[in-house]
């Protein structure tokens, strides 16, 4: 069993593109192949957003699976799960530096992982086909 909290810094995160992660994960019913138990939005304060996930993992991860799964949450908090794929590899082919994602593994397999800055292409929830990148001026506040 795995869990992971996640943490999604304010104001680059909303409240919407958490439940999005959450709505998304609960009705697929597993996070890449892996059952999920438990997905949930677990606290809310004025810096972070949490999401607690507990999932089953079935199989070893890699270092570029683990990876992949962390930048994936990203592509969902964009709301780019449907996007065309080349805008979904626009995101997926960056690094968790670039997109500044940060992780502690503890030795009971738990994870912290932050998520420092929103998605840098976002799909509005009014309009999926507007994709537009991320404003330079939102990111830098």
């Amino acid at each position: 069993m795995a869990l992971w909290h996640l943490m999604f810094n304010k104001p680059a995160f909303t409240k919407g593109q958490a439940k999005h992660i959450v709505y998304t994960l609960q009705d697929a019913g597993n996070f890449g192949g892996f059952p999920i138990e438990k997905i949930g939005i677990v606290r809310d304060t004025a810096d972070l957003l949490y999401i607690d996930m507990q999932f089953r993992i079935t199989i070893g991860l890699t270092q570029d699976t683990f990876e992949n799964m962390l930048k994936y949450l990203l592509v969902l908090s964009g709301r780019l799960d449907t996007a065309p794929l080349s805008v979904y590899f626009a995101v997926m082919q960056k690094s968790l530096d670039d997109l500044q994602i940060t992780y502690q593994r503890y030795e009971d397999r738990s994870l912290d992982v932050f998520f420092w800055q929103g998605p840098p292409i976002v799909a509005p929830a009014e309009d999926k086909e507007r994709l537009r990148f991320r404003d330079d001026e939102q990111s830098n506040q």
